[in-house]
Parts: structure tokens; sequence; C-alpha cells
């Protein structure tokens, strides 16, 4: 009887040690490839990569934009992709197109280039300029080096990259992160812009890990831009910020909020944690829903309110107080509906003296427990007297016979113009445009707030 021999009997030594190293790491590869390119020549060399499997991959030389689609078809096994070195060259089209379009910029790096691939590591061109729609979409993405020469973000560009743990932006030109640009990026914890990005797209940061948010450069947020964002627990707005619909909408564990938008769209703020607000709820209108669910004890409306809608302030079961005096009486009109699940009855509506009476008369309103507050400083005992008047070349003149503490510039709609701490009893401002504006004057303990236009 024939004995049964082990194959590696037959073979060589110099075919054994490599039969058997390939046998004890399951023939997986290992190796990294450094490639030198030239126009034209990344879609071959992928076909070549899909047959030797290399995990790292450098790519130096030059390509042109629409040569870098052809990543798609990277092989599984590549997790790094490092571009550093790479020049991208701008593409004209002459005879096809890809996504309806036939010129490509230099520095681009097109729509979905890497799309759906499992590169977990990527190093992109010092020159790159733009990262096309959905360019890393779906990919189990967790590092990626921002360049200073970005300037743009497509949408969609990291959707769904949830294994992405940090995006520091801050060096770049961005000026807007665009619609879903980091939806579902569960893991992200991080994220820092540059202080040229001014605004957030549609669901841009919706479903995210983002701990801390930084928007004091932002001015206007997309439909649900951040909302249903677990991790969220701290939010910089910018004052005046223009909020989209839902714009924070869901973020359960959101206590802390600096700055106030200029108006409330609906669900904006609703069901969070926020347990004292940065400043005064304005805009003409408090949409509906646009508090629901509030944490905060107390509220302060702004003089630009004129309508709150349905279930603005749905069960927000902590409010103890809300204050109106910067109103006068200029009774907002209530839904009966705007304080659902509320027991106003207990809450305390502080109104400006000699008001009361017209609140407690109001729809809604005269459910509250109306209270007079004094405008006069209860610390020291001594009435304050506040002038303020624009002249007929639009400059403020504010004269006050105690230190001016602050001054603050509104918008009818709450659009804050300027603010100022002047500590003096005298302030007087650069001109304005001639609209409308509110003024807010805080001396001592006394705030007095007016609606004035040129000349008056």
């Amino acid at each position: 009887m024939l004995k049964k021999r082990n194959i590696c009997e037959y073979l060589p030594l110099h075919v054994v040690i490599p039969f058997v190293a390939s046998l004890a790491i399951g023939f997986v590869s290992v190796k990294a490839a450094t490639v030198v390119l030239r126009p034209g020549l990344l879609p071959s060399q992928v076909r070549v990569w899909q047959k030797e499997l290399p995990s790292d991959i450098r790519l130096e030389g030059e390509t042109l934009a629409i040569d870098l689609v052809s990543l798609r078809d990277l092989p599984v096994s590549v997790k790094i992709l490092d571009m550093s070195a790479l020049e991208i060259k701008g593409t004209t089209l002459e005879n096809s197109s890809y996504m309806g379009r036939y010129l490509f910029s230099d520095g681009e790096i097109p729509p979905f280039a890497l799309f759906a691939t499992e590169v977990e590591e990527v190093l992109l061109p010092s020159g790159v300029t733009a990262i096309g729609e959905g360019a890393f979409a779906e990919t189990p993405l967790k590092r990626i080096v921002f360049p200073a020469s970005l300037v743009s973000v497509g949408a969609r560009a990291f959707y769904l990259c949830d294994m992405l743990e940090e995006a520091d932006l801050s060096l770049c030109s961005v000026t807007a992160i665009p619609e879903q640009g980091f939806y579902g990026c569960s893991s992200l914890r991080n994220i820092a812009f540059p202080p040229c990005v001014t605004s957030l797209g549609k669901e841009a940061l919706m479903k995210s890990g983002v701990l801390k948010l930084d928007l004091s450069g932002v001015s206007e947020t997309g439909d649900y831009a951040c909302a249903s964002m677990d991790n969220l627990e701290e939010v910089t707005l910018r004052a005046g910020i223009r909020l989209g619909e839902g714009a924070f909408f869901g973020d359960g564990r959101l206590g802390i909020m600096a700055g106030m938008p200029s108006g409330s769209a609906p669900l904006s703020l609703a069901l969070n944690g926020i347990v004292e607000l940065g400043g005064e709820i304005g805009g003409e209108i408090i949409g509906e829903g646009a508090y629901a669910g509030l944490a905060a004890e107390r509220i302060s409306l702004h003089p630009s309110v004129r309508e709150v809608r349905e279930h603005a302030f749905r069960n927000a079961v902590n409010l103890k107080t809300v204050d109106v005096r910067k109103l006068g009486n200029a009774v907002p009109g209530c839904s009966p509906l705007a304080f659902s699940g509320v027991e106003t009855r207990n809450v305390v509506l502080e109104v400006a003296a000699g008001e009361k009476e017209v609140w407690a008369s109001a729809p809604v309103w005269k459910e509250f427990l109306v209270s007079e507050v004094s405008e006069v400083s209860e610390v020291t005992g001594v009435d304050v007297t506040i002038k303020i008047r624009m002249d007929s070349g639009g400059v403020l003149r504010i004269n006050s016979n105690h230190a001016i503490d602050e001054v603050t510039v509104c918008r009818m709609d709450g659009i804050i113009l300027a603010q100022a701490r002047p500590g003096t009893q005298e302030y007087v401002s650069e001109p304005f445009s001639g609209e409308k504006i509110v003024v807010r004057v805080v001396s001592g303990s006394v705030s007095k707030v007016v609606k004035l236009i040129e000349g008056y």
C-alpha cells in the first residue's frame, strides 16, 4: 500500500516556504501598491488591482478627473487610498458624458467616485478643490484628511458613512454643508467648520453622532438639518440664524443652546432637552410645534411675535413663566392649542406695567396667571430714565441717567442688526437704513423696548 504523502514533499524548498506562508494568512493579500499615473491609465490599473488584491494603494503623478470614476471598481481588499501626491487635471468630454456632464475641473473628485467601495482611509490630493455628489457615500470610511484647497462638497458626499469618526473642515474654504452631506454618520463625534461656512443644507447632519455643534458663523439651515442627532448635547447658534423646519427636531439630549434664531419655524426646536433658551423666542410667527416638549421653565417672547400657532409649546410641562413684557400691549394671536398639554392656569404671564388688563382679556392669554412686572429698578430703588430716539439721518441716540449695560437693535423679523455694551450714559449708533427697527436698552435692572423708524 502506498503511503499518502504531504504535497510539500513533492515541492522544492523555494516553493514550499511561500506556499506555507500563504496558507497561514488564508490567501489574504497584504500588498501595498504604488503607481505613478498618467492621464488615461487609471481604469486599466484598476483592472490589475482586481487580480492582485492590494490592501494599500498610493497614487502619484497625474490623472484626469474623469479617470477617478473607475475607483468605484476597486476590489474589496483596498482599505487605504493615498492620493496626497496625485495631481488631478480637468477634463472635457467630447463624445460622451458622465451624469449629464461634459466638463470637469482641475482638482475635482467626480460624483460617486468611490461610492460603496470598502475604503477606510483616504488622503486627498493637496490641490483638491471639489468633492462631488455621493463621492464617498455608503463606505466604511473611518478617516479622511481635508486639504485647505477644498472649496465645495457635493450633496450626499458622505451619506451613511457610519464609521467616520471626525470631519475637520476648519482649514478649507467650504461655504456650505450640502443636503445630506453627512447624513447618517452615526460614529461622527466631532465636526469642525471654517468661518466661511454660512449654511447647512436639508438634512445635512441628520442622524449623525456629533456631540457639540458650533454654528456661530452659520446664517441659515435647511429643513431637518440637525434633526435626530441622538448624541448632540450642546449647540452654539449665531444670533438671528434662520432655522428650517425641524432643524433640531428630536435631539433628545440637547440641553444647552447658546444664541437664538430670528424666527420659529415649525418643529424647529421640538422634542429636545433644552432647559434654558439662549435668548428670546422671535419671528412674527411661532410655527406649529416649534417648541413642543420644551424642558425650559421660563421663556421670553421677542417684540416681533405676532402669532403663536397650534402646538407651538405642546407638552412644555416644566413651563412656569412666560415673559411678554417687551410686547407691551401688542398681544399676539394665539391658537387655543398653542399650549396643549400645559396647565396654563399655573403658569405666570409677566406683562409690562399698565398692560395687565389687555392681556387678561385676550383669548388664550387670559388663561394664564397674568402678573404686571415693573420696569423700575428693584435693586437700587431709584427710577431709571431711558430716552431713545432716531434722528432724520438714521442715527440712533440713547441716553440714560444710569450706565447703559446693553443695546440690541433688531429688524421687525427679529434679525439682529447691532449689539453693544456701552457702559456709559450715552450711546450713539452708526446710521441705519430707515427701516422699522426694534431697540432694546438695558440699564441697571431696567429693560426698555421701543419700535422706531427714521426721524422719530
